[in-house]
């Protein structure tokens, strides 16, 4: 009997999933194993067996800012899609994890709930955004975050504050000794505010990014860091890179720290422009750009950062 075997009888598991179906870049191999949750008693569940029976796990948000490569993800891949909001009181909502931030935002904006407007333009689950501390127009999930639960890799629940998530520069611990918890809820700090107010703030993140970004076409959302004092998509422009393109893939000519999917993308040729953005960047100008992009699967090395 193989490690995971018992994973094929698993009520909701599939097997050989594309991954591209689960990625708003529309790129991925298959996963051996996957399973969409809402229940986390059935995740832990799945946790816990997983860590008995030496299957990895791989945890997939909305895939707004993950490379999924070309081969796949061995072992199971779990996206925990629990998207309930409750509002607690004037100053709280509590989310689950699967919560996709533009919708969390438009949300409390017709409550009259005010603070968490900057959601409209991070194009991911509230989960995926606190692990990456995903930010949009000055302001982070770490501006916002009161606490949030995960399960560890045997399924027992954990409660950080903001405070112990360490957050940085789109970092928190759930990027480093704790990047094998699954986050499954969160409880965000807001206020009460006129409902047209706080929409209009919405609309105007709205307008600034369509106006700025590429909209309407697949991409992975901001590709590198910005480095300090400079701005990553600057410098791919300055380097003459804006438009560039490998296979499908492009550099958008829009915003040079995108890249777009034009014409059946591979993560191949994603990996291609990563690797000549940062060198060519790195050579004309010695900015050594950190990747953003998380990359799931066997195509890591695509990190310039290793």
């Amino acid at each position: 009997m193989s490690a995971g075997e018992w994973l094929d009888t698993f009520p909701g598991v599939v097997g050989n999933e594309p991954l591209a179906r689960h990625s708003q870049f529309g790129v991925g191999g298959p996963a051996r194993w996957f399973i969409t949750t809402r229940d986390v008693a059935v995740l832990a569940e799945l946790l816990r067996r997983c860590a008995d029976s030496g299957v990895g796990v791989t945890t997939l948000g909305a895939g707004s800012n993950t490379l999924i490569s070309d081969d796949g993800i061995d072992g199971l891949v779990v996206r925990h899609n629990d998207r309930r909001l409750r509002v607690t009181d004037d100053h709280t909502v509590e989310l689950g994890a699967g919560c996709m931030m533009p919708r969390v935002a438009l949300d409390c904006a017709s409550r009259g709930l005010a603070g968490i407007e900057f959601g409209i333009g991070v194009p991911g689950t509230c989960g995926a955004s606190v692990c990456g501390n995903a930010g949009a127009f000055g302001t982070e999930m770490a501006d916002v975050l009161i606490d949030c639960t995960s399960l560890d890799p045997r399924g027992e629940p954990v409660t950080l504050t903001a405070a112990a998530c360490d957050f940085g520069y789109r970092h928190s611990r759930f990027k480093d000794e704790l990047r094998a918890n699954v986050i499954v809820s969160v409880r965000l700090r807001v206020h009460a505010d006129d409902p047209d107010r706080v929409r209009e703030r919405t609309d105007a993140i709205q307008a600034e990014r369509k106006a700025s970004q590429p909209y309407g076409i697949r991409s992975l959302g901001s590709v590198f860091k910005n480095p300090p004092d400079d701005r990553a998509g600057r410098l791919i422009e300055a380097a003459g890179l804006k438009g560039h393109r490998s296979g499908g893939a492009q550099i958008s000519s829009k915003h040079a720290n995108f890249i777009v999917n034009v014409d059946h993308a591979t993560a191949a040729d994603v990996l291609t422009l990563v690797r000549v953005a940062h060198d060519t960047v790195l050579e004309q100008f010695g900015v050594d750009l950190a990747q953003e992009i998380i990359v799931l699967g066997d195509a890591t090395s695509g990190d310039p950062r290793g």
